[in-house]
């Protein structure tokens, strides 16, 4: 039986954190502000670190004036890392948050009054990237304003469901729901691939989520995104939403499922018929970025966004197709 309608009594925080130190005080210092704003007293901050090597857990440790329960696992992974958090839970609810992510002063204010309705009860953030002094956080903008048009052209208050899915912008970045029903998801929860660090929690758990009650969003329950500011902690990142991705919609019914076997399909034959046609490759490594720069413009993103998408297409676009081979190859050895 779905908890769904479970009435909000109490909000427990919980935050997985691998190799956050800096990350993690900003994060809690955040998260404090947003408890003090909308009063809420009876609360407890779950922090698992999940085998860092840089003194994470002893910061969070350290940080004054939150109820905070350090949890220490070996690095398995954010799955597993609020699964055992979740554990630890008494709330009647559960806020996932990142250390990366930090929560607006006024975002818990505003969705607390929904907490004790059924259909109200479950909130993906609206996120905002922090572009200031990091030009890369505009590229991850700019493919959030193309991919998740439907709500980014006009951030409003709304809510959605299983049909409307693969159409909105979701996470489980600051995500707030009833404990109940996300013990539920992760019960039900059943990983494609062989490694635990490379699952879609996103996009499965939501999913379960969504053929029992409504996801609701909003521009007044919001959060900064702090993106990796150099190129190579980018490409790191690329690759692994790569292979993230082949968990979460390489699966029969997603929107992107066709898509991405074609990608899958169709990458070889473009690198092959490079090597064997020159400009080919310097057609492809000039022209895309540039019709890539016009399209996303034409639809309205901003223009700076653009020029960063445009400019970083080639390395992203490589990073994150080896990382969707390399979940392809996990897949293949989880079915075996």
């Amino acid at each position: 039986m779905s908890t769904t309608a479970t009435g909000y009594r109490k909000l427990s925080i919980v935050i997985p954190a691998f190799n956050s130190a800096g990350w993690i005080t900003q994060c809690l210092e955040h998260l404090s502000a947003a408890l003090k704003h909308a009063q809420i007293s009876d609360s407890e901050v779950i922090v698992v670190d999940d085998g860092s090597t840089d003194g994470t857990g002893q910061e969070a440790q350290r940080f004054p004036g939150l109820p905070i329960h350090l949890v220490s696992q070996e690095n398995q992974g954010r799955f597993l890392a609020r699964e055992n958090g979740l554990a630890k839970c008494s709330g009647s609810h559960v806020l996932f948050l990142d250390t990366r992510v930090f929560l607006a002063e006024t975002s818990l204010t505003f969705v607390l009054p929904f907490l004790n309705e059924a259909n109200s009860s479950l909130w993906t953030a609206h996120v905002e990237a922090n572009t200031t002094g990091n030009p890369i956080a505009r590229f991850w903008r700019a493919i959030e304003s193309l991919f998740w048009r439907r709500y980014m052209k006009n951030p409003t208050t709304t809510s959605f469901g299983l049909e409307d899915f693969d159409y909105y912008p979701k996470g489980t970045t600051a995500l707030i729901a009833p404990a109940g029903l996300i013990r539920e998801a992760i019960t039900a929860f059943r990983p494609t691939v062989t490694d635990w660090r490379k699952v879609n929690d996103d996009t499965a758990l939501l999913r379960y989520a969504a053929e029992r009650t409504r996801i609701n969003i909003s521009p007044q329950y919001a959060c900064t995104y702090n993106a990796r500011t150099n190129l190579k902690a980018f490409l790191h990142h690329a690759n692994h939403r790569g292979s993230v991705l082949i968990d979460g919609y390489l699966r029969k019914g997603t929107r992107l499922n066709i898509p991405i076997w074609g990608v899958l399909l169709l990458a070889p034959i473009g690198l092959a018929l490079s090597l064997m046609v020159w400009e080919i490759a310097i057609g492809a490594l000039v022209l895309i970025p540039i019709a890539l720069f016009v399209f996303v413009s034409i639809l309205g993103i901003n223009k700076i966004d653009a020029m960063v998408l445009a400019g970083l297409f080639w390395p992203f676009a490589i990073s994150y197709l080896c990382g969707m081979y390399w979940g392809v190859w996990l897949k293949v050895s989880h079915k075996n």
